[in-house]
Order: C-alpha cells, then structure tokens, then sequence
C-alpha cells in the first residue's frame, strides 16, 4: 500500500499536465508510459562501484516510468524502481524519483535523452537486522541517459543508465571478496542499466 500511495503522488503531477497535450504545447507534447527489467551494483559489499563488476551482488527488480515531452526536445520523467532479488543476504534497493530530461540526438528511429532526477532511494542491508546492517531512506541525486528506439507508431524498445548519488549514507559495509568490515560514511551510488518497453498514450 506504501508503495502504490508513493507511485501515485509520484506520478499524478505528470499525469495532470499531460491531460491534453496537444492544447499544452501546440501539439509537439507526447505522454509515454512504460516498464523495463533492471540490474544494479549497490555500491556495497563490493570494492568497485561500476555496474560491470560484483555480479553475484547485483540488485535486480523492476522499473515502472512515466514520460511528458514537451515541444520536442524537453520533457519530465517520474520512475518507481524496486530491486529485490538476486543481491546477496536478501538487500534490497528502492527508488521514486522525478526530475527532467532533454532530446540530446535523434538519428532515424533512434533518440537519445540526457536526464537528471531528484528523489527517495529506500535501502535494507544484507541480513537486516543483523547488527551492523541498516534500513532506511536517503535523498538521490540522480544523472542518466536514455535510448530510445521507436518500432511502431506506439511502441518503443527503451534502454537506460543510472548513476544515483546518495551523499548521506553511511553504515557499515563487509567486502564479500576479503570479508573485510569498513565504515561507508561517504555517501553510496549505486547504478546500472534497465532495458524495456514505452508506450506513447498521447502525442505523436
């Protein structure tokens, strides 16, 4: 219940915008909607935090997202992301976050977009609640990039990369490879790609 009440204060400001889109922005405005699987290194229990490193620890789930372009080339995007399976000691990530995105190049059936978003990230520690492990909630700063490439009028085959940055963090973090118990006061960034599908509801 938490979650779909989040996922809808999320998304409503969008959707309220997007009630006629056409009259909004002289008929360049489009609303899209989508899903895409999902797989991230947390930045924890592993030395490195690039996404092709830690595998066995990569966090993986779900992504739902809402796009509003507006005139061509701006737009807004809200997304709801929750990554539970697979990372080691049952961790768990969650993200809502909303923020803006900009039309950086199209090139035939392909678009590229550069985003920046602001929201929650929800975080559970391996083996919460051992001691040492944590749950809680932190504001993201998050930059990325989408690729879009459009294979029917509706349809869209939708790529993605985030690198979320959670300066508050803090914890304790064991490195799986040495087993290793280090103090992780400097912020967290966990990021990684998506891959899925969008849907244009309005607009062309």
């Amino acid at each position: 219940m938490k979650r779909f009440a989040l996922l809808v204060l999320l998304l409503l400001p969008a959707a309220l915008l997007a009630q006629s889109p056409v009259t909004a922005a002289g008929g360049e405005a489009s609303l899209s909607a989508g899903g895409e699987a999902t797989a991230f290194n947390p930045d924890w229990g592993c030395n490195s935090s690039s996404p092709f490193t830690c595998f066995h620890n990569w966090a993986v789930g779900p992504t739902a997202f809402l796009d509003f372009n507006v005139r061509n080339k701006w737009g807004a995007e809200g997304e709801a992301r929750w990554l539970e399976w697979h990372s080691e000691g049952k961790m768990t990530l969650s993200n809502y976050l909303m923020g803006g995105r900009y039309r950086l190049v199209r090139f035939g059936r392909f678009a590229g977009w550069a985003k920046f978003l602001v929201g929650g990230g929800w975080i559970q520690t391996p083996f919460y609640p051992a001691a040492g492990s944590l749950k809680g909630s932190f504001l993201a700063y998050v930059p990325g990039g989408t690729l879009d490439y459009r294979l029917t009028q509706r349809f869209s085959l939708r790529g993605d990369y985030e690198y979320q940055i959670w300066p508050s963090f803090y914890g304790q973090d064991t490195i799986s490879s040495s087993g290793a118990v280090v103090q992780h006061n400097h912020g967290l960034t966990p990021n990684g790609f998506s891959v899925g599908f969008s849907y244009r509801i309005l607009g062309q």
